[in-house]
C-alpha cells in the first residue's frame, strides 16, 4: 500500500515538474526592432535594436559603402554576454532595377586557430542575393564583423532592402532560443550626392 502511495506521488510530482518545464517558450520571435542611423553624418549605417522583457537582446548593423553604386555591405551583430548566435540569414534585394539580383562575396572573419569555424552559405533566390551563417562555430559568443563586398550590382537599381533573420540562444537548463526578425532600406545616392 505505501508503495502504490509513494508511486502515486512521484508520478504527481514528475508531471508538476514536466508542465513548469513546458511553459518555458523555446522559441520566442521579436519581429518589432527599433530603427536607429548611425551617429555620423558621413556614414549611411542602420541598426536594428531589438528588446526582450525589457533587456537588450541584440544589435544587428549593416552600413553600406556607395562609391556610388554599392561595393560593400558591412555586418555587424552585438548582444549582451552569456547569450550565442546561432545562425543568420541575410537577404540584399535591389529595387527599382532590371530584377535580377546583386551579387556579394564574403570576407572575414571566418578564419582562427580554434574549431568549429562558422559554416556559410552564399546563393541567390529570385531577386535577392542571400548569405547564410549556419553555425558561428568559434564566435558564437563575440560581437561578429562580416564584410561582404559586392561584385555585381544592378545599374539602374535605386534602393536596397536588407531582411535580417538572427537565432541568438540563452544556455541554461532549458535552451531559449530568441528569432530576431527585422529589415533595413537604404537610398543609393545620385552621382551628384556621392560628388561623382
Amino acid at each position: 500500500m505505501r508503495r502504490r502511495a509513494f508511486l502515486a506521488s512521484a508520478l504527481t510530482a514528475a508531471s508538476t515538474t514536466a508542465a513548469g518545464c513546458s511553459a518555458v517558450e523555446p522559441r520566442i520571435e521579436h519581429a518589432d526592432p527599433t530603427v536607429q542611423t548611425d551617429d555620423d553624418p558621413r556614414d549611411d549605417g542602420k541598426y536594428l535594436e531589438f528588446r526582450g522583457d525589457g533587456d537588450d537582446l541584440a544589435t544587428v548593423g549593416v552600413d553600406p559603402r556607395f562609391t556610388p553604386l554599392p561595393k560593400h555591405f558591412h555586418t555587424s551583430i552585438s548582444h549582451p554576454e552569456g547569450t550565442e548566435l546561432q545562425s543568420l540569414t541575410q537577404r540584399f534585394v535591389a529595387l527599382g532595377g532590371d530584377g535580377t539580383p546583386p551579387r556579394v562575396s564574403l570576407q572575414g572573419p571566418f578564419m582562427g586557430d580554434h574549431e568549429p569555424h562558422p559554416s556559410v552559405s552564399l546563393f541567390r533566390e529570385g531577386t535577392a542575393a542571400v548569405v547564410e551563417v549556419h553555425r558561428f562555430g568559434e564566435i558564437a559568443d563575440e560581437t561578429v564583423f562580416i564584410d561582404l563586398p559586392v561584385t555585381r550590382w544592378p545599374e539602374s537599381a535605386h534602393r536596397c532592402v536588407v531582411e535580417n533573420t538572427v537565432e541568438l540562444v540563452e544556455p541554461g537548463l532549458t535552451d531559449r532560443t530568441h528569432v530576431l526578425d527585422g529589415r533595413l532600406e537604404f537610398e543609393i545616392p545620385t552621382d551628384a550626392e556621392t560628388g561623382g
